[in-house]
């Protein structure tokens, strides 16, 4: 595979303020082959229409990397809504719905993930567990706790190169997760500050602080090289950086493909 051939999805978190239908439109214009779509029923699916975004994504020839966010919460059941997001993803033809979790207890997230690994098989997407510092899934050994203890050949792990940097992790923690687990990755880069433990701080810099791959101080090329060559990517670069000097959506977007594109190809 060339990475002319290789998935690379433009983030639904560039463009917080567009709608789904509108965010596949910026991501056709600018050059990408997948995109990544935010999906709230009840909220921004009123405004928009599945079958809106399904014509976008064909007339744009893209892929649906990953719908997103099932968020779940601590003393929780099974969720309609967040059935009726991954089956949302499965009407437009999605690879993934990315899962993180307030959910203290272990056991109760396992019982959780594998509800949701069930409705994504179903729907034919993988159901991916992503850790973050702000939440309880808080570190790579915790999401695969779940992910490993569920074992449901729908599930998997989500690894953001932003969460890596900032729970203190180095790119070698990535060798012991089996790559069966690896459907995609979310890649950005940073200033180095390592792990930050206060949440106000985490998630200000989560929102605002990435930048594009080779622009910052973290061992990307590293990291990449624990991944197979051709695992999918999504650009998972909310930047106030980039929403202050490249307001036109499709330029912005533009902009963080090439730099990620000359990246790749130094490799």
């Amino acid at each position: 595979m060339t990475q002319a051939q290789r998935l690379i999805a433009l983030a639904s978190g560039v463009h917080p303020d567009l709608d789904p239908d509108a965010m596949v439109r910026v991501a056709g214009e600018a050059g990408y082959n997948s995109v990544g779509i935010w999906v709230e029923p009840g909220v921004n699916w009123h405004r928009t229409t599945t079958a809106q975004v399904r014509n976008e994504l064909e007339k744009h020839k893209l892929t649906a990397l990953d719908v997103e966010v099932i968020w779940l919460q601590p003393d929780s059941k099974p969720d309609p809504v967040h059935h009726q997001i991954i089956d949302i993803g499965g009407e437009l033809g999605a690879r993934n719905c990315l899962i993180v979790s307030s959910e203290p207890d272990l056991e109760q997230n396992k019982r959780l993930f594998e509800d949701l690994c069930i409705r994504a098989e179903a729907a034919g997407l993988r159901a991916c567990f992503e850790f973050m510092g702000v939440t309880q899934i808080k570190d790579l050994a915790a999401a695969m706790a779940v992910v490993e203890g569920v074992d449901h050949p729908a599930g998997g792990v989500l690894i953001d190169a932003f969460h890596l940097e900032r729970v203190g992790l180095e790119p070698a923690a990535v060798e012991a997760v089996d790559p069966r687990w690896l459907s995609y990755m979310q890649l950005c880069d940073m200033p180095a500050r390592g792990a930050i433990d206060e949440p106000e701080a985490y998630f200000a810099d989560a929102l605002d602080g990435r930048l594009a791959p080779g622009e910052g101080e973290v061992p990307l090329a590293e990291l990449l090289g624990k991944f197979s060559a051709d695992i999918p990517i999504s650009l998972e670069i909310r930047s106030k950086h980039y929403r202050d000097n490249y307001p036109d959506p499709v330029e912005r977007a533009r902009v963080i493909l090439e730099k990620t594109q000359a990246f790749l190809e130094q490799g």
